[in-house]
């Protein structure tokens, strides 16, 4: 079953600071693209099957449906949920980030 992704407004202005962050604060290039990289890559799994990621590891939020995958060897995870066959990306988080409070 293929699923429909839907990246929210949020979750694209979060990450669009990431990355401001990444190349004009730290200047560091090679790690701005392997998260885009490890996020493209998250993206493309969610649309086949997004249950393969577990819950939240926050209660609250695992508790209204959220799930959280992680970007490999980076310290960012990306935070959604699945309604039915669309996965609704909320948010894109530095991991040590209290997320709850910004979603």
């Amino acid at each position: 079953m293929a699923y429909r992704l839907i990246i929210t407004e949020h979750a694209d202005k979060l990450l669009d600071s990431i990355m401001y962050h990444l190349l004009s604060r730290l200047k560091n290039e090679r790690a701005a693209k392997h998260l885009l990289d490890g996020i493209t890559n998250i993206y493309d799994r969610l649309e086949e099957n997004p249950q393969q990621f577990p819950f939240s590891r926050d209660s609250y939020l695992a508790s209204k449906g959220y799930h959280e995958a992680i970007v490999p060897q980076m310290d960012y995870i990306v935070v959604f949920d699945v309604q039915a066959d669309i996965v609704n990306v909320v948010g894109v988080f530095h991991q040590l980030e209290n997320y709850q409070k910004k979603l």
